[in-house]
């Protein structure tokens, strides 16, 4: 059966190409994977930062006795 619209599928690709736009698809993996990384590694330290924060604002409380 033949597709219904052939400028949908794109020439397979072969040799150098090939190995170019594999090379390409990884690295955009590679580079969401950093990204989703980092967004994971900041929003966990912010965490973090806040529970350090309220607990030495609640260790000033209860030394000032309020």
């Amino acid at each position: 059966m033949e597709p219904l619209n052939d400028e949908l599928q794109a020439p397979a690709k072969r040799g150098e190409a090939a190995w170019k736009e594999q090379k390409e698809r990884v690295s955009e993996r590679n580079a969401q994977a950093r990204k989703a990384g980092k967004q994971r590694r900041e929003a966990y330290e912010q965490s973090r930062a806040d529970a350090r924060r309220d607990a030495e604002r609640r260790r000033l409380a209860t030394l000032l006795g309020k």
